[in-house]
């Protein structure tokens, strides 16, 4: 999926990174060629204005300078929609769905910078076809853009969270036999992606998320949150005629990560882990703290999971700018 390409990949070998940028959170991640090895950091964000420097320590501490890099933009940074395909050829598609979706904005259809890509064929068999619209305000990518280029980076291509993460997903998971919900949860909001294989089949955001978690936060948002997971996962199997769920990702930086794992594994009938009990398994992950420490996913503190938790769409955006580099090796 490609929001904007920009029009190079380097020649040279350069380092593959990924940024993610929130109104909280500066995330980057250095992958080594075949994405084997993933080096990444977040620093929280409280003044916006600060976002430039922050992103430099980032990537003098990864020693990403020129690496190519695709940027990853924050949830509350763009809509995406899922809307019947408008009948027109490819060349056209993202035109027609640019006026499609206008009236759901709000800035100028004129002006925004928009995407499009599938929706599974798996589940519109029988059915109109659909495709996922992304839509964003040109100014505001532009304007990330012009951050990343003058960090030292080379931006490649703009993508958002739900196909980040979907990446990290496809790593553990590479089959398209099994079906894979992650739960990710920040002070920001969440999100919940039902996947398989490579395939995004459902991505909803997470309402009501509360910044912070003390037991009274919790006992009122713990089935509010069970009851949009379960919905979820239910539209995708009954819905979408899709084979039940293997098993609920979990990842979360409130640092109440077991709670959240438990409840949810004591009312919902598929296995619930937490994603950093397993990824660390299928990818050698090193968190800069400012130095680096190789995670394990027996030895995995707090500290490591809020940290990981925060870099995971810019962990997932360096996989891809691995996978370009070696499409283009």
């Amino acid at each position: 999926m490609r929001v904007r390409d920009l029009p190079f990949l380097a020649r040279r070998p350069r380092p593959c990174a990924g940024l993610y940028l929130s109104g909280s959170t500066v995330a980057l991640a250095v992958a080594e060629p075949g994405g084997e090895r993933v080096g990444c950091a977040a620093e929280p964000l409280t003044d916006v204005a600060a976002c430039g420097d922050v992103l430099g320590d980032l990537v003098r501490r990864l020693r990403a300078q020129r690496a190519n890099c695709v940027l990853t933009i924050a949830p509350d940074s763009y809509h995406l929609m899922l809307i019947e395909r408008p009948n027109v050829p490819d060349g056209e598609l993202r035109d027609a769905a640019r006026w499609r979706i206008q009236e759901y904005l709000e800035f100028p259809a004129v002006d925004a910078v928009i995407d499009v890509f599938p929706f599974p064929e798996a589940a519109t068999r029988g059915r109109t076809p659909m495709v996922y619209v992304v839509a964003s305000a040109r100014e505001r990518i532009e304007a990330a853009v012009r951050l990343v280029t003058q960090a030292g980076l080379a931006p490649v291509c703009v993508d958002i969270a739900e196909l980040t993460l979907r990446n990290l997903v496809h790593r553990i998971y590479p089959s398209a036999e099994h079906s894979i919900a992650l739960l990710r949860l920040t002070p920001a909001g969440g999100i919940v992606n039902v996947t398989r294989g490579d395939e995004l089949f459902l991505s909803r955001r997470i309402s009501g998320v509360p910044a912070a978690f003390d037991e009274a936060t919790w006992d009122s948002f713990k089935d509010t949150l069970l009851l949009q997971v379960q919905r979820s996962i239910d539209y995708y199997e009954s819905a979408l005629s899709q084979p039940q769920a293997n098993c609920l990702l979990v990842a979360s930086s409130h640092g109440w990560h077991e709670r959240i794992v438990a409840h949810l594994e004591s009312m919902l009938p598929l296995p619930v882990r937490s994603l950093g009990s397993v990824l660390p398994d299928a990818l050698a992950i090193d968190v800069f703290d400012p130095q680096p420490r190789r995670l394990a996913a027996t030895q995995l503190s707090d500290a490591d999971d809020a940290a990981l938790v925060a870099a995971l769409p810019a962990v997932g955006a360096a996989l891809r700018a691995a996978a370009y580099a070696e499409a283009a090796a």
